[in-house]
């Protein structure tokens, strides 16, 4: 019965198939996001200003652990800054010159956390203009399970991360 159905709408709304394979296409995005693919989740702007002395950053948020396969050949579970992952399993890398070490950040989704570490991403995402934070979870499945986000952050206004222009992300304005 559900295939004579199928056909019918076919035959009667031809356009309707469209529709469907667009509806079909953002679900399976919005699924690849929920489970760590490789899409990438946009969030909006606040309306809100920021903190007093916080300006809205558009960000670049990715995941990542203490293991092997997040950490290649740093067996020592130390972050740049000496802290020890397995006392402090929550942090944020970032380019030290965009965002100084130390800097206490509320992430929207994540919560509140330290930057105490860095790394190559991050710091070459800097040089091209973009701020990327690499945010410290106490397992991989969970780093992976947040994917890429853009999502607009609150950070100090005297960071040079304050200062960039809003980066291109791709994604079009409708």
């Amino acid at each position: 019965m559900g295939f004579i159905i199928g056909v019918l709408f076919v035959w009667l709304f031809p356009s309707g198939v469209e529709v469907i394979e667009r509806v079909r296409t953002e679900v399976v995005e919005r699924f690849k996001v929920l489970v760590g693919g490789t899409a990438t989740l946009e969030y909006p702007k606040p309306v809100t200003p920021p903190p007093p002395g916080m300006a809205w950053v558009k960000a670049l948020t990715t995941g990542y652990c203490a293991c092997e396969i997040c950490c290649p050949g740093t067996s020592d579970n130390k972050t740049s800054v000496n802290r020890d992952v397995r006392e402090h399993p929550f942090g944020i890398a970032s380019d030290p010159k965009l965002v100084k070490p130390w800097t206490a950040l509320d992430i929207p989704g994540y919560g509140h956390a330290i930057v105490d570490d860095t790394g190559g991403a991050m710091r070459q995402a800097g040089k091209a203009g973009i701020v990327h934070f690499d945010l410290r979870f106490h397992d991989h499945q969970t780093a992976r399970t947040w994917g890429r986000r853009w999502i607009w952050i609150a950070v100090p206004a005297d960071a040079p991360a304050a200062k960039l222009p809003e980066p291109e992300t791709g994604k079009k304005k409708k």
